[in-house]
């Protein structure tokens, strides 16, 4: 007999870099995605939202109960870094630990706008 399983698990994820140095670049913005795409496909997890800046990433994910999100977070971070760092090396260091809060499917919408407009409230931190 198959299984049947329903969930909705949802999680508002961030975390940032070495000091919060500004060193996420247009360049390393894409090594994020990579490695974040890269993880998704590891761990069972969906990006719903994304907001990368110079020091520091908000993710908006769903997940399964199957899924680790320690090990998605590692990979995301690790493999970011490596592939920063593969095109020039040193370029980003992340600091250890994150933050992650679990997220209602009622407070959806209210964290994805907020996601959204990371950009506008943080100008001065958009990768250039």
């Amino acid at each position: 007999m198959p299984h049947h399983r329903a969930y909705q698990l949802y999680a508002h994820i961030t975390w940032h870099t070495r000091r919060r140095m500004p060193c996420v670049d247009r360049f390393a913005v894409e090594d994020v995605r990579t490695a974040v795409a890269d993880a998704c496909s590891a761990c069972a997890v969906k990006v719903l939202r994304e907001a990368v800046l110079q020091d520091h990433v908000h993710l908006l994910v769903s997940l399964r109960p199957s899924s680790l999100l320690s090990e998605f977070i590692r990979r995301c971070k690790g493999g970011s870094a490596w592939r920063a760092n593969q095109r020039v090396p040193g370029t980003l260091r992340w600091a250890r630990g994150y933050f992650v809060r679990s997220v209602g499917p009622h407070e959806l919408e209210v964290v994805k706008r907020y996601i959204e407009t990371q950009h506008q409230r943080h100008p001065e931190l958009v990768p250039t």
